[in-house]
Parts: C-alpha cells; structure tokens; sequence
C-alpha cells in the first residue's frame, strides 16, 4: 500500500529529477554540475526506510539516465551509496549538524558516488578524458556540497 508520504516524496524526487535536467545540467563550473538528486537522497534517508530509500534512489538514478544516456552509471551509483551509507545517514540525522560538518558528509558521500560512478564508466570509456575525470571527480563534489550546504541552511523542516 502507498502512503501519502511516500508519493508526495516521490513526485518531489521527479521534481528534482526534472530541474537537475532542465537547469542543473547547463549550470557548469569547469565542467561538472551539483547533483541535486543526490542531494534529495541522502535527505531522504535520513528520515525514511532503507528499502524505500533504496526504491527510490533506483527509481530517480534510472529517470536521470534515461534523460541523460548513460544507462544505469546513475542507478547503479545512487543504489550502492543508498544500500552503504543508509543506516550511517540515519543516525547522524538525530544530531543538529553545522555547516561545515554538512558539507564534510556530502563532499564524501558525492566523492564516493562520483568514484563508483567513474569505476563503472571506465568499463565502457565514457569518461576517458583527463580533464573531464579530475573535474567530475574533485570539482563535482565541491559544488554539490555547496549547493547541499546552502540547502540545508534554507531548508524548511516541514518538507
């Protein structure tokens, strides 16, 4: 049976899913983009289920690689880091976080996603380049732990 609370947060993930393709993919510095549906993730977790979260991480990487082309590098990547860090997000989230320990965690959960991303596309050299690798790699997760950074000061708790 679907709670309410369960489909209202997933058509906020198919929100998401649609501005990180619509804006979040044209909003480059040096090549890399936030991952704003990572960012949704690692905040649903800390409040849901591991099976749901699950569900859905593999349910918005699957839309964001259909709309992308990268077929399952997102699903794979959001489904591993769900499936590793969920009860570690779960229980850091009972304590009141400050900013530089929000940006600490997701700069390492973005950097590990982004490895797990890299080490599944070296199979198919999707990502060759030099430059785009040290820029997905160090640059990606600096801006998306800003941007979940800055959320996370903004965010309202009734979402």
């Amino acid at each position: 049976m679907i709670r309410s609370q369960n489909l209202r947060l997933f058509l906020y993930g198919l929100g998401i899913v649609a501005i990180q393709i619509i804006l979040f993919r044209h909003l480059r510095v040096f090549g890399a983009q936030a991952d704003l549906i990572l960012i949704f993730i690692l905040w649903v977790c800390t409040k849901n289920s591991k099976t749901y979260c699950l569900l859905l991480a593999a349910s918005l990487g699957f839309l964001q690689d259909a709309m992308t082309d990268l077929w399952g590098l997102n699903m794979f990547s959001k489904t591993l880091i769900v499936f590793i860090l969920h009860s570690y997000l779960n229980r850091i989230s009972q304590n009141r976080l400050i900013f530089w320990q929000v940006l600490l965690i997701i700069f390492s959960v973005a950097l590990l996603h982004n490895l797990i991303l890299l080490g599944v596309s070296y199979f198919s050299d999707l990502y060759s380049a030099e430059s785009i690798f040290w820029s997905f790699l160090l640059i990606s997760p600096l801006f998306t732990a800003l941007t979940g950074s800055f959320l996370h000061i903004v965010k309202e708790d009734s979402l």
